[in-house]
């Protein structure tokens, strides 16, 4: 499946780019991709925007059978296209493929996925087969840090290496969340020619570091907490597949643990068999294993390899997917 990197597109104009009808668009940066469908807009053009979630096949057929009011045609995005998917009946799924299949020049249908990798599965597998596909993957650190210094050039603002990598260091890496706190530090600054360390630590707030053992032991409490703390991991881009690995570390520990004590092994022995030496580890799984049943241990144990199945084959998304089990187990 050939397919094109967001970011070049967007430094093309509109009319060097050769799109089929249908587009495609998945990837983690959601700003990425309404930036790019921000250059399709035009007062010559009819340009509907549908929540995938909350819009039915009819709507979307009936704004390329109504006809323009314009000459250039009809121009739609369907946000979150999997969740629209997900909706129709098998029927309308087959409905939906060969109404895509008639789209022509100049009309043009925009589908974004919210998804970092779309499902090689029905009909997706058909839809990216009569697409441009085109990926909104985060930037790299590289990336990210040049974005900024031109957000802050093109806003006519100066700052040092130092000051911008201070700055760097400072901000979500999320591009959504970035864009509101430069925004912040521009109006805190408009009077201003020169960014200082200053005014990034009066404007921009941090967010405290977290540990992941913090939400290990969290989790195997059952405790609500652990998904906000989950969500503070991932804003510091732990990845979730090292979450969910020593989670399995945990809880093969644990069944394990509790599988010796019932055959009355001393504790000492059950330690030195999980090579567990060091006292708080020792005291962690002590604690842990009073709260869990062994019934309980294996269905997360089960529930994780299911979890890396659907992420690594479907395709689903590997945070939301991770919150779900967290909330599930600790309901």
């Amino acid at each position: 499946m050939s397919q094109y990197n967001i970011i070049q597109l967007i430094k093309k104009s509109k009319d060097e780019l050769q799109l089929k009808p249908v587009i495609f668009i998945y990837g983690a940066e959601n700003l990425l991709k309404k930036q790019f469908i921000e250059k399709f807009k035009s007062k010559n053009k009819d340009f509907h925007f549908f929540w995938g979630d909350e819009t039915s096949l009819k709507e979307i057929k009936e704004v390329f059978t109504s006809g323009a009011l314009f000459s250039e045609g009809n121009e739609a995005t369907i946000w979150d296209i999997d969740s629209f998917i997900s909706n129709l009946s098998k029927n309308e799924k087959l409905e939906f493929l060969e109404f895509l299949k008639k789209i022509n020049l100049p009309n043009k249908i925009f589908l974004i996925s919210l998804k970092e990798k779309p499902q090689a599965k029905q009909p997706l597998k058909t839809i990216l087969s009569i697409s441009t596909v085109i990926n909104s993957p985060k930037l790299t650190p590289k990336a990210f840090e040049m974005s900024v210094y031109k957000k802050l050039k093109n806003s006519e603002k100066q700052i040092n290496l130092q000051d911008l990598k201070y700055l760097v260091s400072k901000l979500p890496k999320d591009l959504y969340a970035t864009k509101q706190e430069i925004e912040k530090l521009l109006l805190y600054t408009w009077e201003k020619e020169i960014i200082t360390k200053e005014d990034i630590d009066a404007v921009i707030t941090v967010s405290p570091e977290v540990s992941v053992f913090v939400f290990v032991d969290l989790f195997f409490r059952k405790s609500k907490e652990s998904i906000a703390i989950l969500k503070k991991l991932f804003s510091q881009e732990i990845h979730p597949f090292e979450i969910q690995s020593l989670i399995l570390t945990y809880a093969n520990r644990l069944l394990l643990f509790k599988n010796f004590q019932k055959k009355k092994m001393p504790v000492s022995e059950i330690f030195a068999k999980l090579g567990l030496t060091y006292k708080p580890q020792q005291t962690t799984i002590l604690n842990l294993a009073k709260n869990l049943s062994e019934e309980e241990l294996i269905w997360l144990i089960k529930a994780l390899y299911k979890l890396e199945y659907k992420q690594k084959v479907l395709y689903e998304n590997i945070h939301t997917s991770l919150e779900n089990l967290v909330l599930e187990f600790c309901d």
